[in-house]
């Protein structure tokens, strides 16, 4: 179904997904189930009103995808930034702890003859 909606100045087309739910044909097969009237209408009742309002359309799914790929695409260059600088950090202390060693070892060479 294709409803037209007036939203300011412009006309927006807005395509609605609409499920089909024949209710007096599953009220039918209830009774022959074995449903009385009143059993088989509340049934039906109850599975028309929980398909209709928790129905995804299409649109729905497609829009909800591209927003997790934009969160993930984020998520992804921050830890990529994360990740750089404890690299950094760590290459750092890397060399803080070679000049260190071979201070000691200057030292260690000009303590012992």
């Amino acid at each position: 179904m294709i409803n037209r909606v007036k939203t300011g100045l412009a006309e927006e087309w807005i395509v609605m997904a609409v499920l089909v739910f024949d209710t007096l044909k599953a009220t039918k097969v209830l009774k022959q189930a074995g449903f009385d009237e009143v059993q088989a209408e509340a049934v039906v009742a109850t599975v028309g009103d929980a398909i209709g309002g928790s129905v995804a359309t299409k649109a729905d799914l497609e829009k909800t995808a591209g927003e997790l790929r934009a969160d993930m695409q984020k998520m992804e260059a921050s830890l990529r930034a994360d990740i750089s600088a404890e690299f950094r950090n760590l290459y750092l202390h890397l060399w803080i702890m070679a000049a260190g060693i071979i201070g000691f070892n200057v030292a260690l060479m000009k303590l012992i003859p």
